[in-house]
C-alpha cells in the first residue's frame, strides 16, 4: 500500500517540490521566533513550526490550512538553519498568494494592487492616507478585519507632526 496524502501535488509544482526534501530535523523549529512563542500545538498538525506551515496546507488542502502560511514573520531564520536548504519563506509567500487567490476575490486583489501602487512613492502614500482619513468607511478591511483590531488612522499624519516638531 502506498500513501500519497497530497505529495504528488507538491511534487508537481517546482516551488513546492523542495518541501519534500524535509528530513524533519527540527532545525527550523529551534530558530523560529513564532514557534518559540506559540509552541507546536497551535499549528494543529503533526508537522509543527515553519515547515508545518508549508506542508500541512498542501497535504490537508489549502482551505483547511489557510491560516498557517500567515503564521510567520518571514524573517528567514528557518531558511538559514535548514540543512537541506529549503527556502521556507519563499514557500510561505507562494502559499499566501494561493490563499488570497482562493479566498480573496476581485475586491481583495484590487485593494492589494491599490495598496502596492500607493506604497511605491511617498506622494502617493500621502494621497491614499488622506483619502482614507476622509472616507474611512471605504477601506477594504472586510474579511481581514474580522479576526483583527483595526486601530484607524491618526488625525494628524506623522510627516506633518515631524515637520512641525522640528
Amino acid at each position: 500500500m502506498i500513501l500519497d496524502n497530497g505529495r504528488t501535488g507538491m511534487l508537481g509544482k517546482a516551488v513546492t517540490r523542495q518541501a519534500l526534501n524535509c528530513i524533519r530535523c527540527g532545525a527550523c523549529l529551534n530558530v523560529c521566533p513564532v514557534y518559540q512563542q506559540v509552541g507546536g500545538h497551535a499549528y494543529g498538525s503533526v508537522y509543527p513550526g515553519p515547515i508545518g506551515a508549508v506542508i500541512t496546507p498542501q497535504l490537508s488542502g489549502i482551505e483547511k490550512g489557510a491560516r498557517l502560511p500567515f503564521a510567520s514573520s518571514l524573517c528567514g531564520a528557518c531558511r538559514d538553519a535548514c540543512p537541506v536548504h529549503i527556502d521556507i519563506p519563499e514557500l510561505l509567500l507562494h502559499l499566501r498568494a494561493e490563499v488570497v487567490a482562493s479566498q480573496g476575490g476581485f475586491f481583495a486583489r484590487a485593494a492589494f494592487r491599490g495598496w502596492a501602487w500607493a506604497m511605491v512613492k511617498p506622494g502617493r502614500y500621502s494621497i491614499a492616507t488622506g483619502f482614507a482619513r476622509v472616507f474611512p468607511f471605504l477601506l477594504p478591511t472586510g474579511p481581514w478585519k474580522r479576526g483583527r483590531d483595526f486601530p484607524g488612522l491618526a488625525r494628524r499624519p506623522f510627516r506633518k507632526w515631524w515637520r512641525d516638531s522640528l
